[in-house]
């Protein structure tokens, strides 16, 4: 701020200096003008008293009073004019001092030329004829004099004009050294700064990983940087200068233009939409999903830039969800572990009683009624067993995948038995395999529990799931078909990714996505979705533990 009021000191004083140069620049040219014009006049005037001196004694003697009268008027008027004037000590010297008092000859001159004019004195003739040559010498001395003055002011203007050209030339070099070009210097390093921060906002603004994007006062795009395009897939020259914000942001999330910009900003500040919010965005695929959003306003009315900052969050709620499913995993195990602690004495304790009551029996029916009741009750303890197994944290090994396969369908057989889904097995028996084996379970219960639901929401006729376990060369092939009718998204690889669910009912849309992970992560297999005649297939194919191992 002090190099700021310090450069504006010296530029004011260098500006007056030139404004001063040039006012006195210009009133010495105006002083020379009129100089050498009155100069001029005095020098004419001057150099025509001889002339006058020499006609009047002409017409004197030839009597041409007429013309000798105007003489006489005009060298008489003339004479008064030059002493009218502001005199030189040399000047003075002729016309008022002796020898030549040429004031004193020019009147006595005039009065002898008169009194002939008027009286035709014959002494006045004699005087004016004898005394003409003379008058003429002083007359021409005098109107040197006037030429020498004139010049000598000239030249000491001239000097003036020269001295202010030279001190204007001074003082523009040194407005040149002290002023403009510290001016110029500053100008630079401040040009230099504003490209290096400039520069260094777009570095930040670049390398951030939230979409950064700035409209103006009409809603053009006038930011856009990378990972806006890597997030919404267009590209910067499609969407700067560009009204294309409404591309990204769902119609439901744009109410806020539909009265102009600054109807948008009395929303944001109303809504206190600075804070970020959850909404849905769209990519140049038409795909929608979730994303962050907040934004900033600055400035006013026409220079007022709004900041929009997004941030995809598609991993985040995936990462989410996935810790939700795992928690209630993780709860449901407990639980289970609960419900067993609790109802084995219970059931142990019924099986007991049964069996002594059986004893005790000699009613064959009744001895019949009992033995169905125990088989209820064990029925009970192996879903215990089995939900408790299925739910239990386990270590990789090398299992049988058809007795995992066989875990999972335990889960679901009332299920399939209420809905009457025939359930068709065509599993190798002897078949090993390294890995997790209630992770397998997982994927089998997901692909089984899909099948279900679409079998229910679809009312299929004659529904049924078919599993085949088979070993081919060096892979593990499984296989799980149903006749629900097939898959309907397009492409239908879709149903793998995280978020995607078409059930009616509410649902995590991860179910299947943790299947392909668990697959490709835990297993290094694949997992891919068909469709067939009349329904869907799942193949998954895993290595064979030799591999693994």
């Amino acid at each position: 701020m002090i190099e700021k009021v310090n450069f504006t000191k010296r530029y004011v004083l260098a500006l007056s200096i030139i404004a001063l140069l040039s006012i006195l620049a210009y009133y010495n040219l105006n002083h020379l003008i009129s100089s050498q014009s009155n100069d001029g006049k005095t020098i004419d005037v001057s150099g025509r008293q001889g002339m006058l001196s020499q006609q009047i004694a002409l017409y004197a003697i030839y009597y041409k009073t007429e013309n000798l009268q105007s003489n006489i008027k005009l060298m008489e008027d003339s004479h008064n004019l030059l002493i009218s004037f502001p005199m030189s000590k040399e000047l003075k010297q002729i016309y008022f001092e002796e020898p030549i008092l040429l004031d004193e000859r020019v009147k006595k001159f005039l009065i002898h030329a008169k009194r002939f004019q008027e009286n035709r004195d014959g002494r006045s003739l004699t005087y004016v004829l004898q005394n003409s040559q003379g008058l003429l010498q002083h007359l021409e001395k005098a109107a040197s004099i006037y030429v020498a003055r004139a010049e000598s002011n000239t030249k000491k203007l001239k000097q003036v004009e020269l001295l202010i050209f030279i001190f204007t030339l001074v003082t523009l070099v040194f407005e040149a050294l002290f002023i403009f070009r510290p001016a110029n210097r500053k100008i630079i390093k401040d040009t230099q700064e504003i490209i290096k921060q400039k520069d260094y906002s777009n570095a930040v603004i670049e390398s951030s990983t939230n979409a950064i994007i700035t409209l103006d006062a009409n809603l053009r795009i006038q930011t856009y940087n990378a990972m806006a395009e890597t997030i919404f897939g267009y590209t910067k020259q499609e969407m700067i200068n560009q009204l294309s914000f409404e591309k990204i942001i769902p119609m439901e999330y744009r109410a806020m233009q539909k009265e102009g910009i600054l109807n948008f900003v009395q929303i944001l500040e109303r809504e206190n939409k600075k804070e970020a919010h959850e909404i849905e965005a769209i990519n140049h695929k038409g795909q929608t999903f979730p994303i962050r959003i907040s934004f900033g306003v600055s400035g006013k009315n026409k220079d007022i830039l709004i900041v929009v900052s997004i941030q995809d969050i598609s991993k985040e709620k995936l990462k989410d969800n996935i810790m939700i499913q795992q928690g209630k995993f993780a709860a449901l195990g407990e639980m289970i572990a609960i419900i067993a602690h609790q109802w084995r004495q219970p059931l142990a304790q019924l099986s007991f009683n049964c069996l002594y009551i059986r004893k005790k029996l000699n009613d064959p029916e009744l001895i019949k009624e009992t033995e169905k009741n125990e088989e209820i009750i064990q029925f009970m303890s192996e879903t215990i067993t089995n939900f408790e197994n299925f739910y239990k944290k386990t270590d990789n090994s090398v299992f049988n995948p058809a007795m995992s396969i066989n875990q999972a369908l335990k889960l679901v057989e009332s299920l399939l038995k209420l809905n009457e889904i025939k359930l068709i097995k065509n599993m190798a028996q002897d078949i090993t395999l390294y890995g997790n084996s209630n992770s397998l379970a997982q994927v089998v219960l997901s692909i089984v529990q899909n099948a279900l639901d679409v079998v229910q929401s679809c009312k299929t006729k004659n529904p049924s799931i078919c599993i085949t376990l088979q070993s081919i060369e060096e892979f593990i092939i499984l296989t799980i078909e149903d006749n629900a009718g097939g898959i309907k998204v397009v492409p239908i690889e879709d149903i793998f990714k995280p978020f995607h669910s078409s059930k009616k009912r509410p649902s995590t849309g991860i179910g299947l996505y943790m299947s392909k992970l668990l697959i490709e992560n835990q297993f290094h297999g694949t997992i891919t979705a068909n469709n067939i005649e009349g329904g869907a297939q799942f193949i998954i194919q895993l290595p064979s533990s030799s591999l693994v191992i």
